[in-house]
């Protein structure tokens, strides 16, 4: 497979954008021009058979994929080529019906895909998505309206709803993992 590798600012940090001929593979996004080099590793770990072509310069579908992290609601979304099992594509594909603006819970994608027992099979699908924004997993929250994780960081997460005029929870994100309070005796 050959990707071709396109890096720029967006939003308020930066994008990797890497495409085949069908479609955009992997949109990836950092926080500063620094996490360029961590976008590069994690893509050589998700492809990592594939013969990766940098493209400085303007290129259209790089163009119109950071356009639409700018601008989800108003660019359109690039075409795709998603590489993963078919359980992953399934969830995937089943997120790019999700409107700008309109969220879902865990449970109720699992649901709506027939899988209403499959919630954290369902996450772990969301968290190996590489296609940052144009298949919205920012658009997945917790059972409770929570933010919960984002494989880019909450900050991206909030930033990326707030632009399609999503109403944020109110409370902060749950924590994750064990709580850190001292036992009782």
């Amino acid at each position: 497979m050959i990707l071709r590798v396109h890096t720029g600012p967006c939003g308020f940090g930066v994008a990797l954008v890497a495409w085949t001929d069908s479609g955009i593979a992997a949109l990836l996004l950092g926080d500063t021009p620094g996490d360029l080099t961590a976008l590069r590793a994690d893509l050589r770990r998700r492809f990592p058979r594939a013969i990766l072509t940098p493209c400085a310069g303007e290129v259209t579908i790089a163009r119109t994929a950071l356009a639409h992290v700018a601008d989800p609601a108003g660019a359109p979304r690039p075409p795709l080529d998603l590489h993963g099992t078919a359980f992953q594509r399934t969830v995937w594909e089943a997120l790019t019906h999700l409107p700008p603006g309109v969220t879902t819970p865990y449970g109720a994608l699992a649901a709506s895909l027939g899988r209403p027992g499959a919630a954290r099979a369902i996450a772990r699908a969301v968290a190996t998505n590489p296609v940052a924004v144009a298949v919205p997993c920012h658009r997945v929250l917790g059972a409770g309206g929570d933010l919960r994780g984002y494989r880019w960081g909450l900050r991206w997460k909030a930033w990326l709803l707030g632009r399609e005029g999503t109403p944020l929870p109110q409370r902060p994100p749950r924590p994750t993992g064990r709580s850190r309070r001292p036992r009782r005796t």
